[in-house]
């Protein structure tokens, strides 16, 4: 306990000396102080030629070294920030400095659905910091907002309001751990989390809803630790039936990231397909690099009952290595890899090649001997062709005939690593008379070992 104290001393402290350092204004650094609270740095944009900002309420530019107002404005009022030989330019006139926040002039006294800025027609809570991209040309936008109001918005994106409490608990506490977890990821960029995949998709403030506002409440500092540290809580859309260890996924195991069975059945995105042709499936793979010539093979074990012990796959099934066989040469891809090459939802899928079969030609004779030749429509599924290479188990032989179609049959939604939104959803839902803090039982079926407690 006392690592853990130590560790949330040192994280708040730096997290508001970083905000100060930046040309956050007094209050809002007393005020994060008083609660506890830290603020996130979210780089929300960079390599910008302009920016465009705005606010639903009066709004002020500061100069970040010298806390110069330099301009103020009103309700709805366009400001186009940009560079011109080198100098910031605000409305076409040129001014010195090197960093601008642009702040609500009056947050303290208006209501959180108030407190806006908008930047390139998305809005914002807390304040955003303009400068110079590091290292290239154009303009970094950067939104300064307290941890919980990120978590916000966050999750407005992420799950429906209407889901059971418990759930959007859970959804709050994994949130809030992950953000911490990945404070200074960006700091070479100069901030800590970046808005895109690469951390957490954060978009922009879309409304508002009582029950997100009151989980993440209820939850107030509350995160997931592991030996006293911060655990990287990731978290996926739905799982396809069993969630994935880390290492098949991205090669470092965390010992609470296990893969366990889930309950996501409901979930509209448990299963989908895809086609592709052989040809296409070539030009993607050209595209990236891969010239391996017309596909002969590919080459990927059946997916069966999870948990799985295969070497090409994971816990879950999900794909670690698919191989693909050209006239040209061979090429073996990560599941992740194979995942955005054919931009499917998961990497946990099976794949059958087949030549569909339209209709065939069927002599006709009558009783006076007349010959006839009739089509016969055929709506049988089509069939799957032989293996090659004597026919190892997981080859799929490509013929190259007419028409031949990659079919692609998966399941879940995401990376599978960590807890299933649509899993924990079902939890709550299945669970009997669960009480007010049934959310840590959903944590804890995700997250193997934890502790969960306050950090500030």
């Amino acid at each position: 306990m006392k690592q853990l104290a130590n560790k949330r001393f040192v994280l708040v402290l730096s997290l508001l000396l970083g905000v100060w350092l930046s040309g956050f204004s007094a209050t809002a650094v007393l005020a994060a102080a008083e609660t506890n609270e830290p603020t996130l740095r979210i780089g929300l944009m960079t390599k910008q030629f302009g920016i465009l900002a705005e606010s639903n309420g009066s709004y002020e530019i500061v100069n970040v070294d010298t806390n110069k107002v330099q301009a103020e404005y009103a309700a709805g009022a366009k400001t186009r920030i940009g560079l011109r030989e080198g100098k910031f330019v605000i409305n076409n006139s040129v001014i010195e400095g090197d960093r601008f926040r642009i702040a609500p002039r009056k947050s303290k006294s208006m209501e959180r659905e108030e407190r806006l800025i908008e930047i390139n027609n998305r809005r914002y809570r807390g304040v955003v910091e303009v400068f110079r991209t590091q290292g290239t040309n154009g303009l970094t936008a950067v939104n300064i907002v307290p941890v919980d109001d990120y978590v916000y918005g966050l999750m407005l994106r992420d799950i429906t309001p209407e889901w059971p409490e418990q759930a959007l608990k859970a959804q709050a506490v994994a949130t809030r751990t992950f953000a911490l977890y990945n404070v200074g990821k960006h700091k070479n960029d100069g901030f800590d989390l970046c808005a895109s995949k690469d951390c957490l998709v954060y978009e922009w403030q879309t409304g508002e809803d009582a029950r997100i506002a009151k989980a993440i409440k209820d939850t107030r500092g509350i995160v997931l630790t592991y030996q006293g540290y911060l655990a990287a809580a990731y978290y996926h859309l739905s799982s396809g039936g069993y969630t994935e260890s880390s290492e098949n996924v991205w090669s470092k195991a965390y010992p609470y990231l296990r893969g366990v069975p889930d309950s996501d059945q409901t979930s509209p995105y448990f299963q989908w397909q895809k086609r592709i042709t052989p040809a296409d499936l070539e030009g993607l793979l050209k595209a990236q690099g891969y010239s391996l010539g017309s596909l002969t093979a590919i080459e990927i074990s059946k997916r069966t009952g999870a948990p799985m012990n295969k070497p090409d796959r994971g816990v879950s099934g999900r794909i670690r290595t698919i191989t693909f066989i050209g006239k040209d040469g061979v090429v073996a891809l990560t599941g992740e890899k194979i995942q955005q090459l054919l931009s499917v939802p998961s990497s946990l899928f099976d794949l059958k090649i087949a030549v569909p079969i339209d209709s065939i030609d069927s002599n006709i004779t009558d009783s006076y001997g007349d010959r006839d030749v009739k089509q016969i429509q055929i709506n049988l599924p089509p069939s799957t062709s032989g293996g090659l290479l004597t026919d190892r188990e997981g080859i799929h032989r490509i013929s190259g005939v007419k028409n031949e179609t990659i079919f692609i049959e998966g399941f879940g939604w995401g990376h599978g690593v960590g807890m299933s939104l649509w899993g924990a959803k079902t939890m709550a839902e299945k669970a009997i008379s669960p009480g007010s803090d049934y959310y840590v039982s959903i944590l804890k079926h995700y997250y193997q070992d934890i502790k969960i407690g306050k950090w500030y």
